[in-house]
């Protein structure tokens, strides 16, 4: 081989190598390790997060893997799993897969499993999840502990109001109203019928 080809194969390593520096350096920006977020900020501007997010007033992103940090803030992510602190409104529009939210309000239109906690909770489906709070309000829940309960369905329900279209085990609080209760209304305790 000749000089020059040497140095023309020489040169084709040293880009094909550089190439694939950039390429690899882009596909691990895929998962941002860290991501600051505002309103009209992200950085870096990546759609998923695995790792840490910390979000002042607004942060949106399509996935959230690892801690959420939200300082009067709307944190939206469309899955997430995780610890999410958020001081303000925490939203999740897909699933959120063995994660713990607390926030001043969780709204919540997918499917959860872990934990919710909240001063007021509006959710989906939580029929894998524990939820806490003054007021929840969901479609399907596990079990629900707090002063004003609401729901379609639910497997336990424990607060000052509780109120179900069909309760699996029972409810336990001042008030108690379930369509499938032994009663449909009943103070202290209700459970289903059959």
């Amino acid at each position: 081989m000749t000089k020059s080809g040497m140095r023309h194969l020489g040169i084709s390593i040293v880009a094909g190598a550089l190439i694939g520096v950039l390429v690899q350096s882009g596909e691990a920006r895929a998962d941002a390790a860290f991501q600051f977020a505002a309103p009209n900020v992200r950085v870096p501007n990546d759609p998923a997060v695995n790792g840490v997010r910390f979000s002042v007033i607004h942060g949106e992103n399509q996935r959230q893997r690892g801690f959420d940090v939200g300082m009067l803030s709307m944190s939206k992510t469309a899955n997430f799993s995780g610890l999410a602190i958020i001081g303000g409104l925490s939203r999740i529009t897909g699933e959120m897969s063995n994660g713990a939210v607390f926030s001043a309000v969780n709204w919540h239109s997918g499917r959860d499993a872990g934990f919710n906690g909240a001063f007021v909770n509006v959710l989906n489906n939580t029929e894998k999840a524990f939820n806490v709070g003054f007021v929840t309000i969901a479609t399907d829940t596990g079990v629900d502990l707090g002063g004003f309960n609401l729901s379609r369905s639910s497997t336990v329900q424990i607060g000052f109001l509780n109120v179900t279209d069909r309760i699996e085990s029972f409810q336990f609080g001042f008030l108690n109203i379930a369509q499938n209760g032994f009663l449909p209304i009943f103070p202290v305790f209700n459970f289903p019928k059959n």
